[in-house]
């Protein structure tokens, strides 16, 4: 009974959180048209301005239902297709793909990928918690920064760890930050693109192929260290 309530709070909450999270970007939008359609003098530039302002609104709400998506799609245990997926050739592809992004940051991305560092797992699903982690370390960082992607065997465990120069996350934040909705910097979140669910689905996914995902202070110093770690696959 008491599992069954606690499911229960837990449910409502995110319903909560998801109505609240939705309200946000609705509310932008029916200012802004309003600010359009009940200024009748209003300048070509301006309404241009709104309109771009109400596309990023209605980006932000298209990421927001699909990550809601991906959410409900594991707590409802979807089964999922298995294959070798090779650790280090996926978080390069991350890597590749996302060197621009950094560039325009002002981030240095380093590597050290080593081989032989299989799972068996969906390659989808383990490309999509390489992105969230470096892409949120690039994009929560600072100009001048580093992000330090590395790939190893431990073991029967294969590691992801991605480190960072960022601002850090306070201790006491986090045991939180893999909470659904929840924003160490909510403006700053916001501003990025955040949705606050994008760690929280990174490591509900890893934990559906049998891995874990950690957060703790950069050892090196300043920054957040986020490590996904996985069984490795059996020879």
């Amino acid at each position: 009974t008491d599992r069954l309530q606690t499911t229960e709070e837990a449910r409502r909450r995110f319903v909560s959180d998801a109505s609240h999270e939705l309200k946000t970007p609705l509310a932008s939008i029916r200012l802004l048209t309003d600010s359009i359609l009940q200024n009748e003098s209003v300048d070509m530039e301006t309404v241009r301005e709104f309109v771009s302002d109400i596309g990023e609104e209605a980006d932000r709400l298209t990421r927001i239902s699909e990550h809601l998506l991906a959410l409900t799609r594991l707590d409802a245990s979807a089964e999922r297709t298995s294959e070798p997926v090779e650790l280090g050739r996926v978080a390069d592809q991350v890597v590749h793909l996302l060197t621009p992004v950094a560039q325009t940051s002002q981030v240095e991305l380093r590597t050290s990928l080593a081989s032989a560092c299989a799972l068996r797992a969906n390659e989808d699903d383990i490309y999509q918690v390489a992105f969230n982690l470096i892409e949120n370390a690039i994009k929560y960082n600072q100009p001048g920064g580093r992000v330090e992607v590395v790939v190893c065997r431990r073991g029967d465990k294969v590691a992801l760890t991605v480190t960072d120069t960022g601002l850090g996350v306070p201790e006491e934040d986090l045991p939180k930050i893999f909470d659904r909705f929840y924003r160490v910097d909510k403006a700053r979140s916001r501003a990025a693109g955040g949705t606050g669910l994008g760690l929280s689905i990174a490591r509900d996914t890893a934990r559906v192929h049998g891995g874990d995902i950690t957060a703790g202070p950069n050892p090196a110093g300043r920054g957040t260290r986020f490590e996904a770690e996985f069984p490795a696959l059996r020879e």
